[in-house]
């Protein structure tokens, strides 16, 4: 494998990274705004579509995140 395609995958890696990193942020940041409002989300759970409250909905804490 030549040098340039090594850094084509390894470039290809860290867009990857990156996209899943800005993802979870979206979702970490959209579930806190459902909260935030007390607004109901869907998920699915068991092979089932199950409604959650707003104020049951889970967010994971990115100290990253400015609200």
């Amino acid at each position: 494998m030549s040098e340039v395609e090594r850094r084509k995958i390894a470039n290809r890696f860290r867009k990857d990274e990156e996209i899943s990193r800005l993802m979870g942020e979206a979702v970490r940041r959209a579930l806190a705004e459902h909260k935030r409002k007390s607004n109901s989300i869907a998920v699915w759970d068991n092979g089932k579509v199950v409604i959650v409250k707003g104020e049951d909905i889970k967010v994971d804490e990115d100290p990253k995140i400015e609200e």
